[in-house]
C-alpha cells in the first residue's frame, strides 16, 4: 500500500511539472518621460540588462508604466495601470500612496543616513548639522527626529514666511557643517549661489544634494546616479514580474559619491578626493 502512494505521489508530480516550472512571460513596460537623452540613455540601459523586458512603444500594450520625474510618474497614474516612478519627490509618491495607487516610487534623492556617514568621514569633529528642509525635500523633520547618532541634526524649514537668506543669516554661525536634501522646487541656481557664498563667508562647509551643487561648490555628496537609478529600477522590475506586486518605495540602495577636490581640501577634509572617500564608505558596516 505505501509504495502504491508513493508511486501515485510521482505521478502527479510528473503530470505538474509543465506547470510548476513554466516560465514568467516577460514583462511589457513603457517608460513614460520627457523626450531627451535621459530618456533614451534610460530605455537603452534597460535594453541592455538580460532581464526578461519587453520595452513597448505605447501604454496600451504595456503591463506596467515607469514615470521618469514627477510630471511622468503624475501622468503614468491615469492610466489605470501599474507604476514605477524613478527619482521621485518623496513628498509627492508618498501622497498618491495614501490614496491607493498601484504604484511604487525610487525617491529622489539618497538616505539621510547615508549622506550623514559620508560627512562623517570627512568631517569626525563635526557635531551640530543644520539640515535645510522644505515642502518636497527628500527627508522630513520626522526624519531628522528619528536619526539616532552622534550628531545634533537642526531643521531649518524654509517656506514663504521663513525665507532661505534669512534661516541661513539666523542659525547658520552656530552651526558646524550645513548638510542639503533633494529638493528640486527649492535648490535652484538662485538658491545655490546664496547657499555657498554665505556658507563659505562664514567658513561653514556644505555637503549634498547632489552632482550639480559639488560641482558649484559644495564639498561632497552621495547622488543617485542614473547608473544607480537603472539598477533599482531592474530590481523593482523584476519583483514585480514574479510576484505582480511592487517592492517599497525607497532611496537608491548602493548611490554614487562625487567629492569637489578643491574645496574639500580648502576645508582640510580627513578624505579630499572621490576614490578616497568611496573606499572609506564600502569599509562600513
Amino acid at each position: 500500500m505505501r509504495q502504491g502512494r508513493h508511486w501515485l505521489i510521482a505521478l502527479l508530480l510528473v503530470l505538474a511539472a509543465p506547470s510548476l516550472f513554466a516560465q514568467i512571460p516577460p514583462l511589457a513596460v513603457y517608460v513614460e518621460g520627457s523626450e531627451g537623452n535621459f530618456r533614451r540613455g534610460f530605455i537603452q540601459a534597460l535594453s541592455a540588462d538580460a532581464q526578461p523586458l519587453d520595452l513597448v512603444a505605447s501604454v496600451d500594450d504595456s503591463d506596467m508604466l515607469i514615470g521618469l520625474g514627477d510630471e511622468a510618474f503624475s501622468r503614468a497614474l491615469t492610466h489605470g495601470k501599474p507604476v514605477l516612478g524613478v527619482f521621485v519627490s518623496r513628498a509627492l509618491a508618498e501622497k498618491v500612496e495614501r490614496k491607493g495607487c498601484h504604484c511604487a516610487a525610487i525617491w529622489a534623492g539618497v538616505a539621510l543616513d547615508d549622506q550623514l556617514a559620508m560627512l562623517e568621514n570627512m568631517m569626525p569633529l563635526a557635531r551640530k548639522v543644520g539640515v535645510i528642509l522644505g515642502e518636497n525635500s527628500a527627508w522630513s523633520e520626522g526624519a531628522l527626529q528619528d536619526y539616532s547618532g552622534r550628531l545634533s541634526l537642526f531643521p531649518m524649514v524654509v517656506s514663504p514666511r521663513n525665507e532661505l537668506g534669512d534661516v541661513l543669516r539666523e542659525a547658520l554661525p552656530d552651526l558646524d557643517v550645513l548638510l542639503l536634501p533633494v529638493d528640486e522646487s527649492l535648490f535652484g541656481p538662485t538658491a545655490a549661489k546664496l547657499i555657498l557664498l554665505t556658507s563659505y563667508r562664514l567658513r561653514r562647509p556644505v555637503f549634498g544634494p547632489e552632482q550639480s551643487y559639488v560641482q558649484a561648490g559644495s564639498v561632497a555628496s552621495l547622488y543617485a546616479s542614473g547608473g544607480d537609478l537603472v539598477s533599482e529600477t531592474l530590481v523593482h522590475l523584476e519583483s514585480f514580474r514574479k510576484r505582480k506586486r511592487f517592492r517599497r518605495s525607497g532611496f537608491v540602495h548602493t548611490p554614487s559619491v562625487i567629492v569637489n577636490e578643491h574645496v574639500a581640501g580648502s576645508f582640510d577634509m580627513r578624505y579630499s578626493n572621490t576614490d578616497a572617500l568611496r573606499d572609506a564608505l564600502e569599509m562600513l558596516p
